[in-house]
This record gives C-alpha cells, structure tokens and sequence, in this order.
C-alpha cells in the first residue's frame, strides 16, 4: 500500500471533500437562489421638494409685494398724483371762463374755455355790452357741481350786476375733451 492509498483507504473521503458541490447537483437537488429584486419600470423617482423652503420663500415674496403696494398707495393719497392727468374741474372752467369774460372782459380767453362746438362763438359782443355798463360791474360766485356723468357735467353760479337786485343762478353744461382743459363749458343757461 503506498502512501496514497494508505491515506484514502478507498478514496471515497477525498473526493467528497474535494468535490462536494458537483455530486450535490448530481444527485438532483439545485442549490437556493434569491430572488432578484423588481426593477422600476418608470423614470427614477425625483427628489421630494422641500415645500418648507419653497412656502416659506413664496410667502416672504408675498409679504414684500403687500408692502410695496401699501408705500404706493400711501404716497399717492398723502403726496398727490404727480402724473397731473387730471388737474381740471367743471368748477375751475366755469371759474376761469367767468373771471375772463366778466372780470377781465377778454372775450378771446373766455372764448378758449369753450367746447370746439361753441368755440366759434363771437364773445366781442357780449364784452361791448358790458362795456357800456362799465360803471357797474358784475359779481358772481358760489360756483358748485350739481351733477355728473361720464364725460358730462352741470355746474350753476350766481351772477349778478354790483349794487343791483339779488343775483341770478346760471346753469353750465359742460364736455370733457381731450386736451387742456380738459372740462369744456357747451351751453349756458340763465335761471
């Protein structure tokens, strides 16, 4: 017997030990296997957005908008509107009309507060016969707006001659136009 056989005596044990796997697949038993995981079918999932941060910025954007807007209106109400757009009244025309026609008697700048209908009108007339009464002249006043609609207006005054009977109410019908003055006086009525 030489070594080798004397170390295995059949050589059974050796090669159980040496090829343990294969005679385990031999004998019809497959060995266990995991199994693998399930592979997403989607796009990779994105990242969860941090609404914390983004309420929290959307807000302070919020918060200083209101504020901006809150400024803006407070100079507007305390200071005036810079921008001038609207700087004439019925009241102011009717004012500066009789101011020119009856204190200055400048029949060409009452003539200028006219609507372009009546612009035409000759005031020289009316400035002549005023002159003749030269000794009295003619007081007017409280000039008020009766009323308004879009782009209309209706203002009375009180017109009457220095030292004479109690004055007289005058109605203005009045246009707004384009341009400056933008309220323009189209009829005038004595009451």
């Amino acid at each position: 017997m030489s070594s080798d056989t004397a170390a295995h005596p059949s050589g059974a044990p050796s090669s159980k030990a040496q090829s343990g796997a294969p005679e385990a697949m031999s004998a019809g038993r497959v060995p266990r296997q995991e199994p693998a995981p399930p592979r997403p079918t989607g796009p990779p999932p994105s990242p969860e957005p941090q609404s914390g941060l983004l309420w929290t910025v959307v807000t302070a954007v919020a918060a200083v908008l209101f504020c901006a807007a809150l400024v803006f209106g407070a100079t507007r109400l305390f200071i005036g509107d810079a921008s001038g757009d609207v700087t004439d009244s019925p009241e102011r025309t009717v004012s500066a009309f009789l101011g020119a026609l009856l204190d200055d008697r400048d029949a060409e700048a009452a003539a200028a507060w006219l609507c372009t209908d009546k612009a035409d009108r000759d005031l020289g007339s009316a400035v002549a016969a005023m002159a003749d009464a030269a000794d009295r002249g003619f007081e007017w006043g409280e000039v008020d707006e009766t009323g308004r609609t879009v782009g209309a207006a209706t203002v009375t005054a009180e017109i009457g001659i220095d030292g004479g009977a109690s004055p007289a109410t005058w109605a203005f019908t009045l246009v707004a136009e384009e341009g400056d003055p933008q309220w323009l006086i189209c009829g005038i009525a004595a009451g």
